[in-house]
């Protein structure tokens, strides 16, 4: 306003008047104050934060790990993350089993398809659950996320999904990216 010429800023003052004599009061002048500023910036994030989590389920996958893709539909439901890569299975957030370089399992830590490191931590985690949702009132729904590579062997996800089988997982989501 500032570098207005002075004809600018008459036509702009009777321009002014004009309007306020039409209303038969003064143009105010419209101020945010610092509050109302806060208000609207506390209103987006408590929106960010409900719509990020409002998806259950968020996979993070390994580094090197090659999801599938699928043309399912389905989302996925809440559940224990399991991630099988080539290179080792990973259970809440530990690395259980290492590979071999074929991208199988340790003959040594398997027996008749149960995978020992593997169960020992998904029954420590099952005992968890089970309690927590006892706590809650709720029945416990035994359901794994299994995140696994497309290059996996078909042998090392039957011995995987055994092993949870024995750990009294009873519902199995594949996690896949959708196709388009």
């Amino acid at each position: 306003m500032d570098n207005m010429t002075p004809e600018q800023k008459a036509f702009l003052a009777k321009k002014k008047a004009k309007a306020a004599a039409r209303r038969g009061k003064e143009e105010e002048e419209g101020e945010l104050g610092m509050t109302s500023l806060m208000d609207i910036v506390s209103i987006i994030v408590v929106y960010l934060l409900k719509s990020y989590a409002s998806d259950p389920v968020v996979i993070n996958p390994t580094a090197g790990q090659k999801i599938p893709m699928s043309k399912a539909d389905a989302s996925l439901q809440d559940g224990m993350p399991i991630f099988v890569t080539l290179r080792g299975i990973t259970f809440m957030d530990k690395k259980v089993v290492t590979m071999n370089a074929d991208g199988e399992v340790d003959k040594a830590q398997v027996e008749n398809h149960l995978i020992g490191p593997l169960f020992d931590a998904m029954a420590e985690e099952v005992d968890k659950a089970k309690a927590m949702a006892e706590r809650q009132n709720r029945e416990w729904e035994g359901r794994l996320i299994l995140v696994g590579d497309e290059r996996l062997k078909f042998s090392t996800l039957v011995d995987v999904m055994y092993t949870a089988g024995r750990a009294e997982f009873v519902q199995y989501a594949f996690c896949v990216i959708r196709k388009g």
